[in-house]
């Protein structure tokens, strides 16, 4: 999904709409409706998207995108303040070659530099600037306000109790593999 237009995506399609299109498909792919499983499903990534999408238009005012703000924590979350390309590609699930184009992006605009390996001479490495670490400093409160209105609708019982049941499926999801 185009990361500047994922915004429009649940707009156009309302949870509903899509359940009622997937529940088409599966009667006519096997006869019988959705079963409770697979409309977990659709919640759990409907959400998904809509929360991403919340972190894309939260930091699209301050000139970076949803993946680069990743990026950006993950470097901010190492000891060093040090990451190389690939652990950044793990970190947000990008490709190699997007990954490239966001950090040359952030590169461009100050707010990462890249940074000779001292234990290999041949990797660079990435580390956020100055600018980079001020901007968090504005991005991440911004972040915090809209993700705490969201969960203000759960008591702090009901979020823990939802914390548990997702890391459980996180668990099951991760045994997959």
């Amino acid at each position: 999904m185009n990361d500047k237009h994922s915004h429009l995506w649940p707009q156009r399609h309302p949870h509903s709409e899509i359940e009622k299109r997937v529940d088409m498909a599966h009667q006519r792919a096997i006869g019988s409706p959705l079963n409770s499983e697979l409309r977990l499903t659709l919640l759990v990534k409907h959400n998904a998207w809509l929360l991403s999408d919340l972190l894309s238009r939260t930091v699209e005012p301050f000139g970076i995108s949803g993946v680069a703000y990743i990026a950006m924590m993950t470097l901010q979350s190492t000891p060093e303040n040090l990451a190389n390309p690939s652990e950044l590609c793990s970190a947000t699930g990008e490709t190699r070659s997007n990954m490239t184009r966001i950090t040359d992006e952030l590169a461009a605009k100050g707010l990462i530099k890249r940074v000779a390996n001292e234990e290999d001479r041949r990797r660079v490495d990435l580390s956020l600037t100055e600018e980079g670490m001020q901007l968090l400093r504005q991005v991440v409160p911004a972040l915090r306000e809209k993700i705490d209105a969201v969960f203000a609708v759960f008591n702090d019982e009901t979020k823990a109790a939802f914390e548990g049941e997702l890391i459980k499926l996180k668990q099951v999801l991760e045994s997959q593999y």
